[in-house]
């Protein structure tokens, strides 16, 4: 009598049934973390009657990373305040250019909504 045979099974590789896509990683450097709190500061302080749209410096002495914030935009949506921005970060791990914004929450806090890489 032949039949079937637990050894002879295998899943077939070729056979997909669904996939999911790889979770985004959320930023678990520490140092970046600091370094994107301390951009967010400076853009959510910023007085737009004295800026002048120069290029302003940062720099984080908790991680020795520095850079230049050198644009910025407000806009004002029904969600609140928001600033868009352009950084460079300078940091041990090499020189990166980032675009972000922060938006103001309901109870007054800044909140940084995004910060990527260009």
């Amino acid at each position: 009598m032949k039949g079937f045979s637990i050894e002879k099974a295998v899943p077939d590789p070729t056979t997909i049934t669904g996939s999911v896509p790889a979770a985004q990683q959320a930023e678990t450097d520490n140092g970046k973390l600091s370094d994107q709190l301390t951009i967010r500061n400076i853009v959510s302080a910023l007085d737009f009657r004295k800026w002048g749209e120069t290029p302003i410096p940062w720099a984080n002495p908790e991680t020795g990373s520095q850079g230049t914030i050198t644009t910025v935009a407000e806009t004002e949506t029904d969600a609140g305040l928001c600033r868009r921005f352009q950084t460079s970060r300078e940091a041990f791990d090499g020189v990166s250019l980032y675009s972000g914004e922060t938006c103001m929450e309901r109870d007054g806090a800044w909140m940084l909504r995004s910060f990527a890489p260009l």
